[in-house]
């Protein structure tokens, strides 16, 4: 008998997940794989302090590109194949997979009934497309256009990020470096929107290295950062800034430590209401090379790793809302039946006060039966 070659399988697409100890074996697993669909990257920390907030990579680096050599804890790929061939013989199966058919076929008869009272029956039949539409969005536009007509661009900024926003992020920065018995630490108002300027300054302005802003050399030095704030007071409030409380944070948001900054910015964007017609729902990647339990990994897209957020914003890029994804266990959204997009869809329209002043747009990634239904109703 002929011996066979078989197509070769990566461990990543057979077992569906696995972790690894170093960030080499696993990018190669990554690159080994054929398959497009999403492939979630966690990045598990080592057990550590559970005050600490400081990493352990060299965030000096500020290239486009830079990615950490290792990380300090383990990481674990979880990749999901709808092509996954099941074999008669179950000895044949991963331990991983049996398990999962065993727990299917417990659940499939739950499943066939739920499935049948939702899918929809289709009939051939003239269907009604017009909606009800009203115009109290172009009410919501003069308002907008009477309070900002007449401000600068740095004024129409701090209409958003506004002094109530500022008093937060100090008194969590103050108390923060108290909790690390740093007492001789203080941070005022005027310091925040320095370091936060730079901060901006420094997403348009590249330079190979942080410290670069500070150089003495011609070709190097940024004199708008070096006289505006000292090297060492930028990386002494670097290191003690902070926006949640560690001592009453929600251990099961994994957002907990920028959730009261998040809420904060998605009230100031909703202060003026829902003022266009048009509004789009879609993700977007913040890139980050860091390690977190949300960071995620999109092969083929621009921003491979980083968070991914859904948005709520106009036709014309203004952002009414906003949220992390963490994951679909962390969904706040009661509609359990309901794919993760459609969710999402839910989720961020609840900040829309009038649904008929609207047209929301969404790709298939959002869409489903069940939801058009629920908007519709």
């Amino acid at each position: 008998m002929e011996p066979v070659d078989f197509p070769g399988i990566s461990s990543l697409r057979f077992y569906g997940r696995r972790s690894y100890c170093h960030l080499n074996p696993a990018l190669e697993d990554i690159s080994s794989s054929d398959n497009q669909n999403e492939i979630d990257i966690v990045i598990i920390p080592p057990n550590v302090d559970e005050q600490t907030d400081e990493e352990e990579f060299d965030d000096n680096n500020i290239q486009e590109f830079s990615m950490p050599n290792d990380v300090a804890g383990e990481i674990e790929l979880q990749h999901m194949d709808s092509d996954i061939e099941t074999s008669d013989e179950e000895s044949n199966l991963p331990l991983s997979i049996l398990r999962q058919n065993i727990t299917s076929e417990k659940s499939l008869a739950t499943k066939t009934k739920r499935r049948n009272l939702l899918e929809p029956k289709w009939t051939k039949d003239v269907v009604d497309t017009s909606m009800p539409s009203t115009c109290g969005f172009e009410d919501r536009v003069e308002v907008v256009k009477h309070d900002l007509e007449h401000l600068s661009p740095i004024e129409v900024f701090e209409k958003l990020f506004d002094q109530e926003v500022l008093d937060h992020i100090v008194q969590q920065t103050n108390l923060y470096s108290s909790q690390k018995n740093k007492h001789d630490f203080f941070v005022s108002k005027a310091d925040i929107q320095i370091f936060i300027s730079i901060l901006l300054l420094t997403g348009y302005h590249k330079l190979p290295s942080e410290r670069n802003y500070w150089s003495l050399d011609e070709d190097l030095r940024v004199p708008f950062v070096s006289n505006s704030m000292s090297r060492n007071r930028f990386l002494e409030i670097k290191k003690y800034i902070h926006l949640a409380n560690n001592s009453c944070i929600n251990r099961q948001d994994k957002m907990s430590k920028i959730r009261p900054l998040m809420s904060l910015l998605n009230q100031k964007f909703q202060q003026w209401g829902v003022f266009h017609q048009n509004l789009s729902i879609d993700e977007a990647m913040v890139k980050f090379f860091g390690r977190h339990s949300s960071k995620q990994y999109i092969k083929g897209k621009p921003v491979r790793f980083g968070y991914k957020n859904w948005a709520l914003c106009s036709c014309t890029g203004y952002c009414y809302s906003f949220d992390t994804y963490c994951g679909a266990k962390n969904s706040r959204n009661q509609n359990s039946d309901l794919p993760l997009g459609s969710k999402v869809v839910l989720d961020l329209l609840t900040t829309v006060a009038v649904p008929s002043d609207h047209v929301v747009f969404f790709d298939n990634y959002f869409s489903s039966h069940a939801l058009l239904r629920t908007l519709k109703d």
